[in-house]
């Protein structure tokens, strides 16, 4: 079994004080066990940009002290991460939404006026998404509901976030 690692998941197992802690050690302890553990360039840059990583050599240590190596998305990957964000972008609509509750309202910018464009979701995060749907088995993280609104992807651990889009 392969499984992409989320960084969601990696900053919960690194910070232990976090209430999701025991369930994100409990899913990277197990599939570790069941398979591979992975990540891609963009969970390792934002690893990067966390207090507790003083630079790659640092990045590099924890990764292999951890198990868990560093992947590229194939192109079937990067294509599925495009064709996801493109059903985002159309999905979204005008309105920012609350990912907790859904309510979708407006605002605009107090100095110019102008309306805000909502911006909740980067390619990123389905890049990390089409990974783990096209080229592993399991994708590891807090983020599930809104994996699986885009995805068919087995998400571990079961802790759901209440963030859909």
């Amino acid at each position: 079994m392969r499984a992409v690692v989320d960084s969601s998941a990696l900053l919960v197992y690194l910070y232990e004080d976090d209430p999701h802690a025991e369930a994100a050690v409990k899913a990277l302890e197990t599939t570790y066990r069941e398979g591979k553990l992975l990540i891609n360039s963009v969970v390792y840059a934002e690893l990067a940009g966390e207090e507790g990583f003083a630079g790659a050599e640092e990045i590099d240590r924890f990764l292999n002290e951890t198990g868990i190596d560093v992947e590229s998305p194939s192109h079937a990957a990067m294509a599925a991460a495009g064709d996801a964000f493109t059903e985002y972008l159309s999905r979204r609509g005008d309105a920012l939404q609350c990912p907790a509750c859904g309510e979708q309202t407006t605002a605009s910018c107090p100095e110019c006026g102008r309306r805000l464009a909502p911006r909740q979701h980067l390619s990123p995060d389905f890049l990390i998404g089409a990974h783990a749907a096209v080229d592993a088995d399991v994708l590891i993280t807090f983020d599930a509901g809104f994996y699986r609104s885009y995805f068919d992807v087995d998400v571990r651990p079961s802790t759901e976030s209440s963030e859909s889009e």
